[in-house]
């Protein structure tokens, strides 16, 4: 297994995903998160046109997502506790629920934990008909792969991302998978390098004209994005969270209702860039994505949550009572008021 020495700032608290060395760290006290399926649903956006060239995104709820944090590992496993990953699945999974999606949280999972709790999120697309499907995990990494609590390893290829092909997930074919993966890749720190103040920006690439087929590949329609490259750290702050989910999350929260998915995460590339730890070594990340027959635009088209219905909103709310007697529209309610809760966790 990789070891890496731990880089802490004092104002930061900017730390590694990788296997600790034998130096003292202090950190934050975590909150435990329980595990919780939440459904979010509300009105869906107007004005997006369908698309032969744009994933659909109109079911509710939008689509499943699943959010797997590995915090508190075992003490033989001889990894430090991931202070501040509580901070990451909060804001994912408000995040995830004002865009629409059905949330499953699992917290600190030994490898065995991590395959059922896949098997059980697959489950839930064939019984429930939607758009997408969001996978995330967070934990440390070692000799390139993704460790359990108990410090095994478990090789995302094989063990994870498999268990979404069209092959093995039928009621996925066709739709938008997207994976979160957070762990380190390696042990060698990004240091970045000094470059002059002007900087061009690289030319798109062509787009890829796709012929019609009579049959789907045994792959597609993944996007699967990495916290960092392959050996290299992914870099942590114990307040904060994760220096990826601190992009992803402001990036999303800001344009999720009119940008497409992969400009997105060039905005991700941007403001990551931006960021280095306050060290001497000045301390840089480079994040991933890879596309895996993922040929359409893909907007998420939120339910529409506006400010100025807050004032309103919660006064109704206020007013409330358990005993309503009509269920339907006491539900109703309740839906929306969890998509502008979620939307007002991230503003705040």
């Amino acid at each position: 297994m990789e070891r890496n020495n731990y880089v802490i700032d004092n104002v930061e608290l900017d730390e590694t995903d990788a296997k600790p060395s034998k130096h003292n760290i202090s950190g934050l006290d975590q909150e435990t998160v329980k595990n919780e399926y939440q459904e979010v649903q509300g009105k869906p956006q107007s004005g997006k046109v369908s698309d032969t060239n744009v994933y659909p995104m109109s079911s509710t709820p939008r689509g499943m997502a699943m959010i797997i944090n590995n915090g508190a590992f075992q003490p033989e496993s001889g990894f430090n506790p991931r202070h501040g990953s509580d901070v990451d699945v909060q804001k994912l999974a408000n995040l995830f629920q004002y865009l629409g999606f059905a949330v499953f949280v699992k917290q600190d999972l030994a490898q065995a934990e991590i395959m059922e709790s896949i098997d059980d999120f697959k489950q839930q697309f064939e019984e429930t008909i939607v758009d997408m499907c969001i996978f995330c995990i967070m934990s440390h990494g070692s000799g390139g792969n993704l460790v359990d609590i108990q410090g095994y390893e478990i090789d995302v290829e094989e063990e994870i991302l498999k268990k979404f092909y069209n092959t093995q997930c039928p009621a996925l074919q066709g739709k938008p998978k997207l994976f979160l993966l957070q762990y380190c890749r390696g042990g060698e720190l990004d240091l970045g390098v000094e470059v002059p103040s002007e900087f061009r920006d690289a030319l798109p690439v062509d787009k890829l004209k796709l012929q019609r087929i009579s049959k789907l590949p045994a792959v597609t329609d993944f996007l699967i994005a990495n916290s960092t490259v392959p050996g290299f750290v992914s870099n942590r702050n114990m307040k904060y969270g994760t220096w990826f989910f601190q992009c992803l999350v402001e990036v999303f929260k800001e344009n999720a209702k009119h940008m497409d998915i992969r400009d997105m995460f060039d905005q991700i590339t941007r403001v990551l860039n931006e960021k280095e730890s306050n060290d001497n070594n000045r301390r840089k990340q480079t994040f991933e994505v890879t596309s895996r027959g993922f040929y359409k635009k893909l907007y998420f088209n939120p339910y529409e949550v506006v400010d100025e219905q807050y004032e309103n909103d919660d006064e109704e709310y206020k007013n409330d009572d358990d005993t309503v007697s009509d269920k339907q529209q006491k539900n109703k309610k309740g839906f929306r008021k969890r998509v502008m809760e979620a939307w007002k966790a991230l503003v705040n």
